[in-house]
């Protein structure tokens, strides 16, 4: 009776056994390709595009907003699960649902490559042109997709009007109507660039291309300064939206009491946003100023491609 209890659990576990020892042949397989330079110079490709830009890794994967990855001797089963499921507590998002398992092991391959002995350390010498940014109207993400990497507009909407942030996005911007007027309307911004492009605009401020929001710095005779942006100006005084701590303030200052005005193109937009949100909440916020135009959700791949 014993002997065929054990038989019967042996039948009803042998295609998992079966399964299990192919799935560790895979693997092997796979694994034993990491030194392949074809595997790993497919590898920088890969990382250039999710994660080889300023916000995340780096170029090359030497550091950026994001920790350096190369040549810091990574265990390479640390580096695909990391990979694969994320890290809890930081910006660094799951891509088993963007990669596949094969692509996840090229960016392993990178990762744990030499640096200086690897085609990576001069990624240009094979990479292929890169693809022109997408203009086309972003799709829905594929059923299955984890709640992680795909955006939420009422929480992207929440966010950007979240009046316990001074430095939330409608203290300076409007959007559909509603906000402050001080820096440029995003409803137009929106409509004219893609996501990656709003992300990068928020982790990355760039010079200030329209006059009307160029930085205005005003030197007073007393010796004290204004930073902000311009409102308007009459013969005998200059309003300006004092930006050095937001929410900014509107200040009436008199001609007479100005020793000099300088103007620069770089942005008062604050250069921390990167660390002040999270991946997921910055997914959120570009999901809703993407919600104007489509009511597809943006997903971490829109953001990195």
């Amino acid at each position: 009776m014993l002997l065929e209890r054990i038989l019967k659990t042996a039948i009803l576990l042998l295609p998992l056994l079966l399964g299990l020892v192919g799935n560790r042949e895979g693997c092997a397989q796979t694994t034993d390709r990491l030194s392949d330079p074809q595997f790993i110079a497919e590898g920088s490709k890969l990382f250039a595009t999710n994660c080889g830009n300023a916000y995340c890794h780096g170029t090359g994967g030497l550091g950026g907003g994001a920790p350096q990855l190369r040549d810091r001797g990574i265990e390479r089963a640390y580096a695909f699960k990391s990979i694969s499921n994320g890290i809890s507590g930081t910006p660094m998002p799951a891509f088993k649902s963007v990669l596949s398992e094969e692509q996840i092991w090229k960016l392993v391959a990178f990762i744990v490559s030499d640096a200086k002995k690897t085609p990576s350390s001069n990624p240009a010498a094979f990479a292929e042109s890169p693809p022109p940014r997408s203009s086309t109207p972003i799709k829905a993400p594929e059923t299955g997709t984890p709640a992680s990497s795909v955006g939420d507009e009422q929480a992207g909407k929440a966010l950007f009007f979240d009046s316990s942030r001074p430095k939330n996005c409608s203290a300076c911007h409007v959007f559909n109507g509603e906000g402050t007027a001080i820096g440029p309307d995003l409803s137009a911004a929106a409509a004219n660039k893609s996501a990656r492009d709003l992300f990068l605009s928020i982790i990355l401020p760039r010079d200030v291309k329209e006059s009307q929001y160029a930085t205005i710095t005003v030197a007073l005779r007393n010796g004290d300064k204004i930073t902000g942006i311009k409102k308007e100006e009459d013969a005998e005084s200059l309003k300006v939206f004092d930006t050095t701590e937001l929410p900014a303030v509107l200040r009436t200052v008199q001609k007479e009491n100005i020793s000099k005005i300088e103007y620069v193109k770089e942005s008062v937009m604050p250069a921390d946003y990167a660390s002040s949100y999270t991946i997921k909440q910055l997914l959120d916020i570009v999901t809703f100023l993407k919600s104007s135009q489509t009511k597809a959700r943006v997903t971490l791949k829109d953001l990195f491609q």
